[in-house]
């Protein structure tokens, strides 16, 4: 199964060796990871690191959705079957990958496997709160019931990718996956993984939040 992996980052200078290390060396050979315009050395890093390693980058900030987009439309490019979604601030675990791919080759009629995280373990009350609250309004405006609507793991087929292809620069772009997702019936499964937390939580603020749940009534009233 030809999969790719798609990575944002920005300002990840701190932390992107070591999220690099943490790939399998076949794993490397598919990622695709879009630098997002950074200011720190996040590309020198990455640039020194593998040959294999697919980089592209933005001149200037443009947001995650928009970092999302260029690795996948790189990735179908590529003529991947299967896009994986991942955050590139070490929260997430590559080793996770396999068990993504394997769903979706036990279930060929699943279209999208969701990352669900093991919400209020480690994670910081704010986002707690606001994940829950975002995720409940989902679910009930749009019927498509997940755990963790807001976990940027998740795997799709490629060949749905325009049926969920987002207009969202920022953070909006989860919610409007599901909403699109949601729109066409699209089959899904959900699986848990381990999530590290670290002490400067770089997720969604309550601003982002805010400006989400805005996103998901301006979807709900005019998709």
């Amino acid at each position: 199964m030809h999969y790719k992996i798609v990575v944002p980052v920005y300002n990840e200078g701190k932390y992107v060796k070591k999220l690099l290390d943490s790939f399998e060396k076949e794993q490397l050979g598919n990622l695709i990871l879009v630098d997002d315009g950074s200011l720190d050395n996040t590309n020198q890093i990455v640039r020194q690191h593998s040959p294999n390693i697919t980089i592209l980058r933005h001149r200037v900030n443009l947001g995650k959705g928009k970092s999302m987009e260029t690795g996948a439309l790189k990735a179908i490019q590529e003529k991947a079957e299967i896009i994986v979604f991942m955050d590139g601030d070490l929260q997430h675990k590559p080793k996770d990958i396999e068990r993504f791919l394997e769903v979706l080759e036990k279930n060929p009629d699943v279209d999208i496997v969701f990352g669900a995280r093991t919400i209020g373990k480690n994670m910081h009350i704010i986002p707690f709160v606001g994940n829950k609250t975002l995720t409940i309004i989902i679910n009930l405006l749009f019927g498509y019931f997940l755990n963790d609507t807001q976990c940027g793991f998740r795997a799709i087929r490629s060949k749905i990718f325009d049926k969920i292809r987002w207009q969202s620069e920022g953070y909006q772009v989860e919610t409007e996956m599901i909403v699109n997702a949601a729109k066409y019936r699209l089959k899904y499964k959900e699986i848990p993984i381990d999530t590290i937390y670290f002490d400067n939580y770089k997720g969604t603020s309550i601003f982002d939040g805010i400006v989400i749940l805005f996103k998901i009534i301006a979807l709900k009233l005019f998709k």
